[in-house]
């Protein structure tokens, strides 16, 4: 497939701002939720879901269920760096109890109950703090073939039925229902799952799969003018994140008036569940960016940013392979961010260069990896390639 490198561009861009959030102070209270009620998980999930219908769409005139097989293939990898980063976190959180560390683990639930918290991690419903991201890319990706089956199979009318559903699931989230089902498992299992509600969530996955279906499909019949971004969508939506980005940021004081209060309260932009004014804000955002790759394609607007973009483009091809480091780095990191050993803020501003360079280290490691897995595939094919034919007898 043709990569689309400005998304590979968009994924390295949500990885660095996910990893420098991560690493916390000075920077996180500088950087997070910058642009107004929109953190770069939402953005790393849209993308994520958008590149699922795009890469594995072409599976469908396959038949049969290739095209599950393929996503579930994806999906047990994403669960192998999921149970690595989990079984690296159990270590260092195992040795932090035992050795009488003066820091905590951020797992504090595993700290207490080791066994329970990584069995329970192992089944995806305890997820300690910052591992809560792949889980729930887990589950979306074992639910992602029937979506993509229904949109590929009926088109437009697939479309809405994928979207009624996922949008009856979010509004069930708004309620509490996602918490309320994972309430229902047996006792004996730790139940902790981050700050996504899964059932919430899943509709900006879904979102960014029906985008990514409608780009595959109009790619394919040769009609893609409408969904590019009209100058009168882009204005809008240009106007409407700069107004939340003001009162995000409290330059909307409440006391302007009872509207701008009622908007200001949490159960309208609240992360979790994935609030409407928060969706609102995404999606708003999602057109701007569309309009501003847009602009660039015509007229070369960021040439000037060529080089910083190919390094972003280069993690967000290996962004899993990346995502995982970076969380069993930061957890290696605990003791140096308070206490004794703490670093100060200065040191901390040289430690997040270093952390931000050293992200390029398992892109490498896994770009070498498929070069080897690629080299060894090519020489088991020569001798079939080199064989000579057998004589021909003719009777």
């Amino acid at each position: 497939m043709n990569r689309d490198i400005s998304l590979d561009i968009l994924r390295g861009l949500m990885l660095i701002i996910m990893a420098s959030d991560h690493f916390g102070e000075p920077v996180f209270q500088h950087l997070y939720e910058f642009s107004g009620y929109v953190s770069a998980a939402e953005g790393f999930v849209f993308l994520s879901g958008m590149l699922v219908a795009l890469v594995y769409s072409r599976y469908y005139a396959a038949g049969g269920l290739v095209l599950e097989k393929r996503v579930w293939q994806r999906a047990g990898t994403i669960y192998f760096y999921h149970f690595f980063v989990l079984l690296a976190v159990f270590v260092f959180t195992v040795a932090t109890k035992l050795s009488g560390a003066y820091w905590l683990s951020f797992a504090n639930e595993m700290q207490a109950e080791p066994t329970r918290g990584l069995l329970s991690g192992l089944l995806l419903v305890y997820q300690p703090p910052m591992l809560d991201v792949l889980p729930m890319y887990v589950a979306f990706m074992l639910a992602a073939p029937f979506a993509l089956r229904l949109m590929l199979q009926y088109q437009l009318i697939g479309v809405a039925m994928v979207l009624l559903g996922s949008g009856s699931f979010w509004l069930a989230a708004q309620y509490g229902w996602g918490r309320e089902v994972l309430m229902l498992l047996p006792k004996f299992i730790m139940v902790r799952v981050g700050a996504f509600d899964f059932m919430a969530w899943q509709l900006v996955f879904v979102l960014g799969m029906v985008l990514g279906y409608l780009r595959f499909h109009h790619k394919h019949t040769g009609n893609v003018t409408w969904l590019r971004v009209t100058g009168g969508l882009w204005i809008t939506s240009v106007t409407l994140a700069v107004a939340l980005y003001l009162q995000r940021h409290g330059y909307i004081p409440s006391s302007l008036s009872p509207i701008a209060a009622w908007f200001q309260e949490y159960r309208h932009i609240a992360r979790d569940n994935m609030a409407w004014l928060r969706l609102i804000n995404f999606l708003a955002f999602v057109v701007v960016i569309s309009g501003l790759i847009s602009l660039h394609q015509r007229y070369n607007v960021f040439k000037l940013l060529a080089l910083p973009g190919r390094w972003l483009a280069f993690l967000g091809q290996h962004s899993l392979q990346v995502f995982a480091y970076h969380l069993v780095v930061l957890y290696c990191y605990i003791p140096f961010r308070w206490g004794a050993w703490a670093l100060t803020d200065n040191q901390k501003w040289v430690a997040l260069v270093f952390f931000i360079a050293s992200l390029s280290l398992p892109a490498l490691w896994h770009k070498a990896y498929l070069q080897r897995k690629k080299q060894a595939k090519t020489q088991n094919l020569k001798p079939l390639c080199n064989a000579t034919m057998p004589p021909v007898i003719l009777v």
